[in-house]
């Protein structure tokens, strides 16, 4: 068999790599990771219907939306741009990090508030947050152990629609005013209260 138009060589697809920024990923220790995710998202796609496919695409809109509009204006995300501090989404999982207690202290607040936003459209969140390194390379390009332990408290642990925190995010957490009010245990395990802001202000 022969071809008419013969596999190119890779050379003649790529850049010299030479020319390409080679910038190599960084350790940031002592970061806190919330990983979030949606509860029963993919039975919802599984059982879709086509008469409702639109109008269950844009509930899961308005609320990731919703969340990135907070994420955006909460003062915290500009006051320092080299906090490490990010906010992003990855299919139905939202995901925070930073390195400051008092930042997360923020997010707590704010997801507390955007989680009884969520629900309100029939939405719901469980989720861990764990502390730990990453290994970062952009602010959207990272792996480490804080990524894998949220990520396990969410799929393990975060049955219901709660988030977890890890021993280590807690014992940090407890010298922020406020921390405890938010929190309550289940089990031995800490986890952010979900109707805390329901007849309260978030600041």
């Amino acid at each position: 068999m022969s071809f008419s138009n013969p596999i190119p060589d890779i050379d003649d697809e790529i850049k010299d790599v030479n020319e390409v920024n080679q910038s190599d990923y960084t350790s940031l220790n002592g970061v806190y990771f919330a990983f979030i995710d949606v509860l029963g998202f993919k039975k919802t796609f599984d059982d879709i219907k086509i008469s409702n496919e639109n109008e269950i695409a844009n509930k899961y809109r308005d609320v990731f939306n919703y969340y990135f509009s907070l994420m955006n204006v909460a003062k915290f995300m500009d006051k320092d741009k080299n906090s490490h501090c990010y906010a992003g989404q990855t299919s139905d999982s939202l995901y925070f990090y930073t390195q400051r207690p008092d930042y997360l202290m923020q997010f707590i607040k704010i997801f507390s508030h955007f989680s009884l936003y969520a629900m309100s459209k029939n939405v719901f969140f469980r989720g861990g947050i764990a502390k730990g390194t990453i290994y970062q390379k952009e602010q959207y390009q990272f792996y480490g152990d804080c990524i894998i332990g949220a990520y396990l408290l969410e799929s393990n642990i975060s049955k219901n629609p709660i988030v977890v925190i890890d021993k280590k995010t807690d014992e940090d957490m407890k010298k922020i005013s406020g921390y405890e009010e938010l929190i309550d245990t289940y089990q031995d395990r800490k986890y952010i209260k979900p109707f805390e802001f329901l007849d309260k202000k978030m600041f």
